[in-house]
């Protein structure tokens, strides 16, 4: 999935509300943005999969690191540690469990969503997905549905102090809105760049990852 990842933080948002929404949206979406880089190194690979002649993300991926069950909980515990190190904000363990749970369920959304490539540990010979990707119009409407009822749970329920930014600038919420609504069309109908997956396709995908991430922030300040 796409713009459905950063529903799990928008959701977190009420039950972690000193920690910022840009770290909980990119811990949403981390799992992601761990296979960008591991792929850079070549521990992971990103293969154009011209074989895919129906719906959309036509990639074959090697990703057993990133896109496992417990890869992505390792992810999230990592993110959150850093998170801790890194701030003078008071963290609690409640926030850190949020950030590691917000990561993980980056694979409940994966299952359904994806051909069969992710497992729930590195190593499972059984690889899981229900290829939803093979229905560009559904990936799309189940993908904006997801990320517009976590938009709904953290405007109806986050504190106020944490609702600054969208309150103060009124155009704001609905702008970054869509934005990502228009990041998801592109995602679910749009044709790959280039046939250059490593140094083309991978760097795109990530900076529209941070990007958005760092855009989801604004909603609160």
């Amino acid at each position: 999935m796409w713009i459905a990842h950063y529903a799990s933080g928008l959701i977190a948002k009420p039950f972690a509300p000193t920690v910022p929404l840009s770290i909980l949206a990119l811990a949403g979406a981390l799992p992601d943005v761990v296979f960008f880089i591991l792929q850079f190194f070549g521990l992971e690979t990103f293969n154009l999969d011209e074989s895919i002649t129906r719906g959309c993300f036509p990639y074959s991926n090697d990703y057993p690191y990133s896109h496992s069950l417990l890869g992505m909980a390792i992810s999230g515990v990592a993110l959150a540690a850093l998170y801790k190190m890194n701030t003078a904000a008071r963290v609690t363990f409640k926030d850190q469990a949020i950030i590691t749970t917000a990561s993980a369920s980056h694979f409940l959304l994966e299952w359904p969503s994806h051909r069969e490539d992710i497992k729930i540990t590195p190593h499972d010979s059984k690889q899981l997905g229900a290829s939803m990707f093979d229905h560009s119009i559904v990936t799309f409407l189940v993908e904006c549905a997801i990320y517009l009822a976590g938009l709904w749970v953290y405007t109806t329920f986050a504190p106020m102090a944490n609702k600054t930014g969208y309150k103060t600038h009124k155009n704001r919420l609905w702008g970054i809105t869509l934005f990502l609504i228009g990041a998801q069309a592109h995602f679910a109908f749009g044709s790959v760049p280039t046939t250059e997956t490593r140094w083309v396709h991978a760097p795109i995908f990530l900076g529209q990852v941070l990007a958005s991430c760092w855009l989801i922030g604004k909603l609160e300040s």
